[in-house]
């Protein structure tokens, strides 16, 4: 009984990590939070047919602190994805919530404020195939770009204030 559950599990995370070419570069949204579209950017870029860090959670929340954190590293599939493409979607997404991108901050055109931090970047590594390793990594409020826990927080992730 205990080697069908085994089974069954490894199957399940073979499963999940075969699935890297069902999915479709996300389009810039606002209904859809930074973290959630770099997932599915990476979900839609991935190289090879196997991704065991799929089944590695890379979304974390910070409730006390205020944040949402998200950062993953994985294998791109140079013919599908590049750092100016990510880039670009998230300018565009940074655009469409009224914002303007100072280096790898989100600022809010009229508050100053931080609306998001997204980043990514070669790691210099390369991948079995020969795919480059490439590691996304963004950082925004749980809830409002207001709240003083997330403006404390982006200070401290190197956020200047606009002057």
């Amino acid at each position: 009984m205990k080697i069908s559950r085994w089974i069954i599990l490894l199957a399940v995370s073979l499963s999940a990590a075969c699935m890297g070419n069902l999915y479709s570069k996300p389009t810039p949204s606002t209904s859809e939070d930074v973290a959630t579209l770099s997932e599915q950017y990476v979900k839609a870029t991935r190289a090879g047919m196997w991704d065991f860090t799929a089944v590695i959670p890379s979304k974390v929340i910070h409730p006390k602190d205020g944040y949402i954190d998200y950062e993953r590293l994985w294998c791109l599939d140079k013919s599908v994805g590049s750092v100016d493409d990510y880039l670009s979607l998230i300018e565009k997404v940074c655009e469409l919530r009224s914002g303007a991108m100072q280096g790898e901050w989100c600022v809010g055109v009229r508050s100053g404020l931080p609306l998001f931090s997204a980043t990514m970047e070669y790691s210099g590594a390369q991948c079995t195939g020969g795919d480059p390793a490439a590691v996304i990594h963004t950082l925004e409020p749980i809830s409002s770009p207001s709240a003083f826990e997330w403006r404390l927080f982006a200070e401290m992730m190197g956020f200047k204030k606009p002057s």
